[in-house]
Parts: structure tokens; sequence; C-alpha cells
């Protein structure tokens, strides 16, 4: 299958409901989301996770979008979603030392261990991304996702009524075709199992 947009005038309801879907969950709403959750679940008192975590948010997450929102005015990227594999790998690289700079500064600060594996887990999934990037295009969305997911299930099971949202964005993107179903596998995959290796190293 050709990846790539679909034509203009499909506009069925499924087609929409993918668009959607696949900007609720893109990766950049993840890594804005998680890390204030992750600390508020796991920090006492949960205001003081939640203000670590946001740091984290504006870090590794508004400051990689920034870049993207002013790539996608000038031409440099197709669409904010970084569609071209071509182009992902120097923005990633870009992402991987926001992620970082986030680690040290929120370890150095004092935040949790359930906050710092998060954000390493999302540094890891970055880092991992930029190097698949470079010679296929691996679904970010379905890695992102199912890595924050697992995280939130181990810390707290009645969240597996979210693991549905992966098999739903996994959908979306191939809806999209955006990816194929191996891209989204392999993607989905590759965040349960960089999720489970981070909260091993951590337990």
């Amino acid at each position: 299958m050709i990846e790539g947009p679909r034509r203009p005038e499909d506009r069925s309801l499924a087609t929409r409901v993918a668009t959607i879907v696949s900007e609720v969950f893109a990766p950049w709403i993840c890594a804005a989301v998680m890390p204030p959750l992750v600390g508020a679940m796991t920090t006492t008192p949960w205001w003081r996770g939640a203000l670590l975590g946001l740091l984290v948010t504006v870090l590794s997450a508004g400051v990689p979008y920034a870049v993207v929102a002013r790539g996608v005015r000038t031409g440099r990227y197709e669409d904010h979603h970084v569609s071209r594999r071509e182009d992902r790998p120097l923005l990633l690289a870009l992402a991987v030392g926001c992620v970082l700079a986030s680690l040290l500064l929120v370890r150095w600060l004092g935040a949790t261990t359930a906050t710092q594996v998060f954000t390493g887990l999302m540094l890891a999934s970055v880092a991992v991304g930029a190097v698949i990037s470079r010679w296929w295009k691996v679904s970010m969305h379905t890695l992102v996702l199912t890595a924050s997911i697992t995280v939130l299930v181990t810390l707290e099971t009645a969240l597996a009524v979210l693991i549905p949202l992966v098999v739903a964005t996994a959908w979306s993107r191939w809806r999209l075709r955006r990816h194929t179903w191996g891209q989204v596998t392999i993607g989905s995959a590759g965040g349960v199992a960089l999720a489970a290796a981070a909260l091993a190293a951590a337990s």
C-alpha cells in the first residue's frame, strides 16, 4: 500500500472520525498530558508532582511542537505530524535533547522516581523512533500512546479501560494512510517493550 493522504473528496464519516482520533492521541498530546498526570499520581502533595510534570511538558512537548508549527508555516514540514519519514530524524534528535534536559532538571528538583522513570521512558521512545525512522516509518502515535497507557495501567489497574484507545489510534493511522498495519503494530509492541523495561529498571 502506498502511504499518503487520502484524496480530498474522501469525506466519509470513518475518515472524519479517524482524523479526530489521530489528532487527540498524537504523540505530542501524550507528551504534554502524561508528565503532570504521572507526577500527580505518584507525589505527595499531588500538586508538586503536577508542577514538576508540567515543567517536563513545557520542555519536552512544548519546544519541539513550536519548532514543528514554525516548520509547517514555512513549508519545511508537510504537516504537524511530520508525515515525511526523511523529515523525522533531525526533529526527533531535538526532541531527545529536550527530554534529556527536562529529565536532568526534574531529577535535580527532587521529582519522584515514577516521574523520572516516565521522563526517561519518553527519552527512550523518542530515541528509538529517531533511529528506526532513518530507515522505516514506524508509528510514533502507537509507540508513545502504548508506552503511556502501559505506565498508567501499572500505576492504577482500573485504567486498563484505556487499552482500546491503542487499537482506535492504530486504525486511525491506517485509515488515513499514514502507516501500514505493520508499522502501527511494531509501534505498539515497541511501546510495551520500552515501558516494561523502564518499569523493571525502576523496581
